[in-house]
């Protein structure tokens, strides 16, 4: 029996509020009718597509990509990566939680080491907006929903983005006492535990859920010194709950705590010697010979999957949220409030060289804490006008420090005034960057259907945001045999920063976001729609900002603390169609995005040292166009009776519109006329395929009393399932279009399926799986290395990953 059916009235109107906030999130903007108790209450009997992946893929004027929690559970999908292989237009780039840059549409954060830039895809759990990529470094283990919404954001609910929004939500706390247990076992030591259990506290009112895991395995890379195992997993989570439920109201309240402390630091390796090739034909110094001249060392292995690395260590990572959602029905409106803090909490160790060097070992430690609150008033759903509007507002800390500290070899790898190894050893170089963001916005989306064919929706916001920042560094170092001179011009020479004080600084910049989005049901089965919307970015603060100085130590000025505003302005047309009574599905969807002032890593080439030669400065600053067109497209089939099939689709182009100055490659540098830019202009990205295709297929098949046989505790029918998925992406370029040497990462698919067997009552649940079936083996990165550095290859996170899975519900 379904779940719902023995839910008391009471509850089942309060959670119908909660569906009716929820479907704000899950379409954008909300359907009338998209909002059921199905969506929210967990534990319903429905099998295959849920209810709410099914309408949004029929419904809704915007395109929409949705996994179900379902498929999520029986698929083993936990990670933001594994859920990318269903998305194929969202690709999460989750390396670590330092240098997460997820991207829809190709575009995402600006920078992965600028904590204080704001990515063009934001990210939102359970109506929560987390504006840092660190909090997206978990493990989800009791999802009821996982969306993409694409296009600009931000005119009926949460915070603005340019691109589009990343939305999970969980499960919500039930009425109905059960426990589930899993355990998984895997390949590489892999051990995961998960346990998700519910009730209620006080029958008709208040309920709880909480979920935990703990997911630990070795690495797959090792170092051959430390043993350290690259890519391991060491990791846990709880998230608590507590919904109440009153006459006219319902509170949500969410505490959410993890931690990490894994081997992810590193996703390279070197394969060869550098390959010092200069654009205009003449030849460098080699890595092997800088090695051999500065040291006197000798390359001891060029094996990437063997790595010889000094002092290596591990990031540690934790977070914690806590949000409250207070449901208000206010006569046939809902009143929403959202309450929410969080902290993100980072400190990374790495190695101090390869080859068993001891030169430099640079960390970016992180401490994020955000404040928002957001209160909304919804009309009802299945009005000939449907409406929202409120108020958000964040408040947002940020201290970011980069240390680095300095080994035995650094005085005479970075060819000091002295190669005595006393003086840069055990000396560090200290890099303090803070950032405040203070933001509030009024919005409003409204929807007016003319008749049962034209429905027009118009939304919103005006934003107001202020930014101020911060940047000093000095240096940690003391020596009887050296001057404080002395010290001061062997750190800069290692490439650390003078003693500096930038001063605080603030900008205020006023955004606005607006969308313009016509739908025309031509039949129950055609739906066609259009947009037009508006997004816009504050200023990003550079908190690596430095002092530009020349080898004379001739103050030069200042890096910029903010760059320029980023604004987006995007075009989409669409089509959703169902055929025979909904078995095939089949949508589709254009766009054209302009981007003017992307944020975005540059170099400036302005300045020239004493000796005539030019400074080269990393900052973050703005690339004045660049264009985003592709098409996205999705089907459905149920061919017969518990099959289905499924196939998602999109082509991806992100070209540099205006980039006349853009940086050269390395092998563009170190030669007399070497040019101080190239232009970009009108030249693809890279590091990005053109095409990337998901088909997955689901069978189930009852059995019935399988195992009667074995006794009364295994009178049980059961049913089998199984299911397929391969996401295929295009070749990818991974080098500058300019450098010397290009390498394409050729077109590579990825497999995972699985297949089990279920109790009909679903109270067990045996699955035997495969992530990665073919072993495939890609490059993420590839360089040809410089005279200080070799040839090196990017890895994939996960060779082949198989293992085998209990799942036993309690009630």
């Amino acid at each position: 029996m379904n779940a719902i059916h023995r839910t008391p009235w009471r509850v089942r109107s309060a959670q119908l509020m909660i569906g009716a906030a929820l479907g704000m999130l899950i379409d954008a903007p909300a359907r009338g009718d998209d909002a059921k108790v199905e969506d929210v209450i967990v534990g319903g009997g429905e099998r295959g597509l849920a209810t709410r992946e099914q309408k949004a893929l029929v419904n809704g004027p915007r395109p929409a990509a949705i996994v179900n929690g379902r498929r999520a559970e029986e698929e083993h999908l936990e990670r933001l990566d594994d859920f990318a292989q269903k998305v194929p237009s969202y690709r999460p780039n989750v390396a670590n939680p330092q240098t997460s840059r997820p991207a829809i549409r190709g575009i995402g954060s600006s920078s992965s080491f600028q904590f204080a830039t704001e990515s063009d895809t934001g990210f939102m759990i359970d109506n929560v907006f987390y504006r840092s990529v660190g909090f997206q470094w978990a493990d989800f283990i009791d999802i009821s929903s996982f969306e993409v919404a694409l296009g600009p954001q931000g005119t009926a609910f949460g915070k603005n983005t340019t691109v589009g929004n990343i939305i999970v939500n969980t499960q919500l706390p039930s009425f109905e006492r059960r426990a589930t247990f899993e355990t998984s076992f895997a390949n590489y030591s892999h051990v995961v535990e998960k346990l998700n259990a519910t009730g209620p506290i006080i029958d008709d009112r208040l309920a709880y859920r909480v979920a935990l895991y703990y997911d630990k395995s070795d690495g797959w890379i090792h170092d051959q010194i430390s043993g350290a195992g690259y890519f391991n997993n060491n990791r846990w989570g709880a998230r608590g709950q507590l919904l109440f439920v009153g006459d006219e109201f319902t509170d949500r309240l969410i505490f959410n705590t993890s931690a990490s402390h894994e081997y992810n630091n590193d996703a390279s390796g070197p394969f060869s010697d550098s390959l010092p090739v200069r654009a205009n034909g003449t030849l460098g110094t080699t890595y092997t010979q800088t090695l051999f001249r500065r040291l006197g060392r000798n390359v001891i292995s060029f094996d990437p999957h063997k790595l010889y690395r000094t002092g290596q260590g591990a990031i540690d990572e934790r977070q914690t949220t806590v949000s409250n959602e207070l449901n208000w029905s206010l006569a046939e409106n809902t009143l929403t409030a959202i309450s929410a803090w969080g902290e993100f909490r980072l400190h990374p160790r790495h190695n101090f060289g390869e080859q068993l060097l001891d030169i430099s070992d640079s960390r970016n430690d992180n401490w994020t804490d955000q404040f928002s609150q957001e209160i909304r008033l919804a009309s009802p759903r299945g009005k000939a006008f449907e409406w929202q509007f409120g108020v958000y507002s964040l408040y947002e800390t940020i201290w970011g420090y980069t240390e680095t500290v300095y080994g035995a070899n650094a005085a005479r790898w970075f060819n000091t005034p002295t190669t005595d190894p006393s003086l840069l050893l055990g000396f560090r170089n200290h890099q303090d960057g803070k950032a405040k963001t203070f933001h509030i916005a009024g919005y409003g989306q409204g929807t007016y259907h003319f008749d049962e064919k034209w429905a027009l929706t118009i939304g919103l916001r005006d934003g107001y945001e202020r930014r101020s920042g911060s940047s000093f560094g000095w240096i940690g170092a003391w020596s009887a045999k050296f001057t404080p001179a002395q010290i001061l011009t062997a750190v800069r020479g290692a490439g650390g920063s003078a003693i500096y004080d930038t001063g605080g600084a603030s900008k205020e910049h006023n955004s606005l976001t607006a969308i313009v989005n016509p739908e025309y049901k031509f039949n129950e089965n055609i739906l066609l729609y259009g947009l037009v919307g508006r997004g816009e970015k504050a200023p990003a603060v550079n908190t690596f900002s430095r002092p530009i100085l020349d080898s004379a130590s001739s103050f030069k000025g200042f890096q910029s603390l903010f760059t320029k505003p980023e604004q987006s302005w995007d075009y989409e047309i669409g089509a959703k169609t169902n055929w025979l009574d909904g078995s095939v599905i089949a949508n589709a969807n254009l766009y054209w995005n302009d981007i003017y002032n992307f944020q975005s890593n540059l170099t400036n080439t302005d300045f020239r040292d004493s000796t005539g030669e030019v400074l080269r400065l990393n900052y973050i600053g703005n690339v004045p166009h660049i264009r985003l067109r592709g098409v996205e497209f999705s089907g459905r089939w149920n061919p017969i009776e518990r099959l289905w099939l499924s196939v998602n689709g999109a082509y991806t182009e992100a070209r540099y519109i205006d980039f006349a100055k853009a940086a050269p490659p390395s092998d563009w540098t170190g030669f007399t006329g070497a040019p101080l830019t190239l232009s970009r202009s009108n030249s693809r990205w890279e590091n990005l395929p053109k095409w990337a295709f998901n088909v997955a297929a689901n069978y189930e098949q009852p059995l019935g009393p399988l195992f009667k046989g074995l006794g009364p505790q295994f009178d049980r029918s059961v049913t089998g399932f199984g299911y397929l998925n391969v996401a295929w992406l295009d070749k990818t370029q991974l080098t500058d279009p300019s450098s010397v040497f290009q390498y394409w990462q050729p077109a590579y698919a990825i497999t995972n399926a699985g297949l089990g067997l279920r109790t009909d009552d679903e109270r067990y649940s045996l699955s035997l799986w495969v992530k990665n079936l073919f072993d495939t083996r890609w490059a993420t990165s590839w360089t040809p290395g410089t005279s200080t550095a070799p040839a090196t290859v990017g890895w994939p996170a996960r060779p082949r990953y198989f293992g085998g899975s209990l799942l036993v519900r309690l009630e």
